[in-house]
This record gives structure tokens, C-alpha cells and sequence, in this order.
């Protein structure tokens, strides 16, 4: 059974990434893990304030409840099964961050105090042949993620994954932060 008060976390997690503009409906992702085989993943098309946001659903099988859920599910899950580490992941599209990205950049690097604290380097994924990315897109991802807690896919949005949802805000915000600071300095 899962608890109200896991609930209340994710939920408090995703109103905020919303509230953020960084998840909207239809429009990102975010999932927490409650025990080896299951997680919370947002539903398609769902807004954050509908009751029926998220749904309860396996990690290593997919069934028919993985067809509500966002497209992002099988990424989700591929990180799950290779990071045993990870308990939440978020796909979320800040604008700074992916302007920023959108300048020819490997990686982003703050230039903050706290960006410089809390996530130092994220790699910055490039698409060069979109069939290939559709096809591999959750091997790549959860590649990255094995070395980084946050990586960027170029013109497209963010993963960030930890072992703790409320971290997963708290990353998003630094690092939405130290991308706009980049883009407003001369150090870009």
C-alpha cells in the first residue's frame, strides 16, 4: 500500500515543477519509485491538479495500466532497472537550460556558488539523427545518468534522477537558476 504521505511528496514535487513552468500536461514527466517492481509515473494529457494524475504501475512489466501513462515510461524504467540506486526521475523542460543548450555547448558548467555546490558539470546530449534517438533514447539517457544526476538532451529538456524526490526540485531549480545566470554573463 502506498502511503499518503508518499503521495503527498510526489505530488508536492510535481505542483512545484509545474507552478515552475517546467512540467505541464502532456508535457513532461516524473516518476517515483516505491518498491523494486513498482512506481508513481504521471498519466498522458493529465493535469497536475486532476485527481487521477499518476498512476501506481510495474517497473520490469509492461501491461495494459502503462498505456495511460506518459510516453516517457519505458525512459522511466530503463533507468530504474540500471541505476537500482535511483527513487525518483523527472523529465522537465526549463527554458534557460534549453536555450542555453541550444548555443553549441557540451556541457553546462555554473558559474554560481550553488550550481558550483550542488550539480558542477551536466552533460549536454546532442540529437543528430532523430529515427536513431527514437529508437535508443532510453539506453542513452540512462547512460548518462549512470555518471551524472542531470543530463540535458540539446533543444529538448532535462532527466534529472536521485534518491529523493524532494532532491529532484531542488537540482531542477539550481541548475534553471545557473543556466539563466550563463546566458545573462559574459562566460557563455
Amino acid at each position: 500500500m502506498v502511503t499518503k504521505t508518499i503521495i503527498d511528496e510526489y505530488l508536492l514535487v510535481a505542483k512545484s515543477l509545474f507552478d515552475k513552468n517546467f512540467l505541464d500536461m502532456g508535457i513532461g514527466s516524473i516518476s517515483l519509485k516505491l518498491q523494486n517492481d513498482k512506481m508513481l509515473i504521471n498519466k498522458q494529457n493529465k493535469h497536475i491538479l486532476e485527481d487521477d494524475f499518476f498512476k501506481k504501475v510495474h517497473i520490469l512489466k509492461s501491461d495494459l495500466s502503462w498505456k495511460e501513462t506518459t510516453d516517457d515510461i519505458k525512459i522511466h524504467t530503463k533507468i530504474y532497472e540500471t541505476i537500482s540506486s535511483t527513487k525518483a526521475i523527472a523529465n522537465i523542460f526549463p527554458i534557460s537550460t534549453i536555450t542555453f543548450s541550444l548555443e553549441h555547448h557540451s556541457s553546462l558548467k555554473p558559474i554560481d556558488q550553488l550550481g558550483k555546490k550542488y550539480i558542477q558539470k551536466v552533460p549536454i546530449i546532442e540529437i543528430t539523427n532523430m529515427i536513431e534517438w527514437e529508437e535508443n533514447k532510453e539506453y542513452i539517457i540512462s547512460k548518462k545518468l549512470k555518471e551524472n544526476d542531470i543530463v540535458i538532451i540539446k533543444g529538448y529538456g532535462v532527466f534529472i534522477k536521485s534518491r529523493d524526490i524532494r532532491e529532484i526540485l531542488k537540482k531542477a531549480v539550481i541548475l534553471e537558476n545557473s543556466a539563466t545566470i550563463l546566458l545573462n554573463s559574459q562566460q557563455h
